[in-house]
């Protein structure tokens, strides 16, 4: 559309100035701004008339046909104006069309096929672009390694299913080999009443070239069996995307329990498989790190909801880095096969997905984000260095404390913060062991309630 826009501004000021030569020639100052003013309003009206027609939706061709009205007005213009007397001696013109052929070639043509080259080009480029990251354009079932073997799902008394959110990204796949050969060591149940499974949960390939180099990821399909591509773009901004289209898979499986989690965050599997063993399969049940009546407004990472989400208050929701739930919440969250809201973070999106359900979260401090926090008793954290993964591993199999050799100078939020010398508890926040984190004092009440405007 810019290229159309340019080339229409292009032909129109070369339309102008050409006439307003012609005027001051010909006629006086006062007949000759006349005249511009009156072409000004016939071409305003032209161009008004022309989008009114075609709607505000369809601004490429609203601009096409303005360049068309302009292509037809200055052919018409220089079949007239190009009479070769007007350009010199006639004598010393061998062809008496030549100034037309030039005047053509770089006044018409040349910015056409410029304009034209270039739109294709850009056009291309979005097909692209859309081809790889647009998950409405893709339809299908899961790939990859999609399917369980029966009777690992259907034998033990409790069934768990940990999705783990990967990517394409050459980050991504180190990060898997790492949970390999770390965390993912500690999912081995460890009696028979439990089974469980996980996968690796990637989108569609994000480009040409990803495409292209398919056969590095069907080699690791092959050796781990342990990935799921789902039919969702695997940018960042549709992480929530493919988490939904990883949770309808998961619908299929029919697991007691399903566990969401990150490629870069370590998991104390083992604690979780306990855990879980002990409670049994239990209806409605959601756990994770949770928020609780947090204004839109006055937290950084919802800033992506500022300009089409209408609730003031994000309902109660658990950190996105790991959670848990059971069977049936997947009916709520799947079902029905409606038009949904995806937004940036996966967490708050499966908040506004129950929306409306009563259905509270169960709050779980040992899950940490920060990076100079650990404690040893937590299940999760989020680890921005692969080999403080396998350090932790380490620990965890030698039975030394977990947070041996980790950066332990913050306070982990909920937890005390008796001999921390960076406290979360300076950060405006209140933390309820059994509810989580609400804001200590609600900043967005005022804006809530209507007192003052956002």
């Amino acid at each position: 559309m810019i290229m159309q826009c340019a080339l229409a501004g292009y032909w129109n000021w070369i339309l102008t100035t050409s006439m307003m030569r012609r005027w001051i020639f010909h006629y006086e100052m006062s007949s000759a701004i006349v005249r511009l003013i009156t072409f000004i309003v016939i071409t305003w009206s032209i161009s008004a008339w022309v989008n009114s027609r075609n709607g505000p939706d369809q601004p490429i061709r609203t601009w096409i046909i303005n360049c068309f009205i302009l292509l037809i007005t200055d052919i018409i213009r220089l079949s007239i104006v190009s009479d070769p007397k007007y350009h010199g001696k006639a004598a010393n013109v061998k062809d008496p069309n030549l100034f037309l052929k030039l005047t053509v070639m770089k006044v018409l043509i040349f910015p056409m096929s410029v304009a034209t080259c270039l739109s294709v080009f850009a056009v291309l480029r979005q097909i692209d672009q859309l081809q790889y990251t647009t998950s409405q354009l893709m339809v299908g079932d899961a790939a990859l390694d999609s399917q369980l073997r029966y009777s690992e799902t259907t034998t033990a008394a409790v069934s768990v299913l940990v999705l783990i959110i990967s990517s394409w990204s050459q980050t991504s796949y180190e990060r898997r080999q790492m949970l390999r050969k770390s965390a993912l060591r500690l999912l081995s149940p460890h009696s028979n009443r439990i089974s469980v499974q996980y996968r690796f949960v990637i989108g569609q390939p994000p480009s040409a070239s990803h495409q292209l180099h398919g056969n590095a990821m069907r080699q690791e399909s092959g050796i781990y069996h342990d990935l799921l591509m789902v039919k969702s773009s695997d940018t960042a901004s549709d992480k929530s995307r493919k988490v939904f289209e990883a949770m309808r898979w998961a619908k299929q499986m029919g697991h007691d329990y399903i566990v969401k989690s990150d490629d870069n965050v370590f998991v104390r599997w083992d604690a979780i498989l306990q855990e879980l063993d002990a409670l049994g399969p239990k209806p409605f049940y959601w756990k994770g790190f949770t928020y609780r009546n947090i204004p839109v407004h006055s937290m950084p990472d919802a800033k992506s909801l500022h300009i089409d989400y209408g609730l003031p208050v994000l309902p109660a929701y658990t950190h996105s880095m790991l959670y848990l739930f059971s069977r049936d919440m997947l009916d709520l969250i799947v079902y029905p096969n409606a038009p949904r809201k995806f937004i940036h973070g996966d967490g708050e999106n499966i908040a506004i997905w129950l929306f409306g359900f009563n259905i509270q979260p169960v709050h779980d401090k040992r899950i940490q984000d920060g990076d100079n926090v650990c404690e040893n008793d937590m299940i999760g954290k989020r680890m921005n260095v692969l080999s403080d993964m396998y350090k932790m591993y380490l620990n965890i199999v030698n039975q030394r404390p977990q947070c041996t050799g980790f950066d332990a100078t913050a306070c982990a939020m909920c937890y005390d913060c008796k001999d921390k010398k960076v406290t979360w508890r300076t950060l405006n926040l209140a933390c309820d062991q059994q509810r989580g984190i609400s804001l200590k004092e609600m900043s967005g009440f005022a804006q809530v309630a209507g007192k003052t405007p956002y």
